[in-house]
């Protein structure tokens, strides 16, 4: 009898973690370690960035995700870092530099080089302590500009774990455009123009930043030998017509495919550049995938 209580109990916690949805309910409390938002700020080539850590219920360390806003960053995707939190990540939210208040001047340039600063912080003792976070479970997650900055990053950091990339850009694409004054890479420059919230930066600032390297550097399918042995994540939405699938987004999943050790996830779900018709379908996939390879 005390072995069928037992085992009862068992099976009960068990059903009780398994029907645990981080969508769409919050964790149990930890009045020790409770969850909390922090507002912090780290350096990156001598400019300070803002930043919040979303850090998870529980004494850690836990798995932290690095996210990743596109251009201008007005949608900061914040509904996937409380997902992710609720589901014991800690999530790390920043601007680049030149963005919204940060220290320095905006560039396409130098976003790459504000994510890999944002890891590097993460790996500092004192901050690791202090955050819960687990060093060896660090991972990228951008969307659109984020996406091909979490891509880019995510190839110069051998230690990472996994990098997500939603709906990204291939600014080598456009790139090209502007040689062939290509009407999409014109109205990018016009849409430079009204980002006041940019540090100097606008469309004659960006022709420059684009045209000042080589294409194929800014070519979010060539980024793909450095993303090898890490989990990778691609999705993109049906109908988008900033990131298009066919033009863009499948040539990023076609190149990646044949990138020997490489482990290569790719979604394409209803809804637009910012997945407006998805979300909830989207916070489901990204959370499937993070929980499998990623903590």
């Amino acid at each position: 009898m005390f072995r069928l209580a037992l085992l009862l109990l068992s099976c009960s916690l068990i059903w009780s973690a398994a029907a645990f949805d981080p969508v769409a309910e919050d964790p149990a409390f930890d009045s020790d370690y409770p969850p909390a938002i922090a507002e912090l700020a780290f350096d990156s080539d001598g400019y300070r960035l803002p930043g919040l850590m979303y850090i998870a219920t529980g004494p850690g360390p836990h798995p932290t995700v690095v996210l990743l806003h596109g251009i201008p960053g007005t949608e900061k995707n914040l509904d996937l870092a409380q997902v992710l939190r609720r589901a014991g990540f800690n999530v790390l939210f920043f601007h680049y530099r030149g963005a919204w208040g940060a220290e320095g001047d905006y560039s396409i340039l130098t976003v790459d080089d504000d994510a890999l600063a944002a890891l590097a912080f993460l790996r500092q003792d004192e901050v690791a302590a202090r955050y819960r976070v687990d060093r060896s479970k660090l991972s990228l997650l951008g969307h659109s500009l984020g996406g091909y900055t979490a891509l880019k990053a995510g190839s110069q950091d051998p230690n990472l774990v996994c990098v997500a990339a939603m709906a990204p850009a291939n600014f080598g694409l456009d790139a090209e455009g502007l040689e062939r004054d290509d009407p999409e890479a014109l109205g990018l420059l016009d849409y430079a123009d009204s980002l006041f919230m940019l540090a100097n930066f606008d469309g004659p600032r960006l022709r420059q930043q684009l045209q000042a390297v080589p294409a194929q550097e800014l070519d979010t399918t060539r980024f793909g030998p450095g993303l090898a042995g890490k989990q990778v994540f691609l999705v993109v939405g049906e109908q988008d017509a900033v990131t298009p699938k066919a033009t863009i987004f499948r040539p990023i999943v076609d190149a990646y495919g044949k990138v020997s050790g490489l482990s290569l996830h790719s979604r394409v779900l209803p809804g637009d550049h910012s997945f407006s018709r998805s979300r909830i379908a989207l916070a489901r996939q990204l959370l499937a995938w993070f929980e499998a390879g990623c903590r």
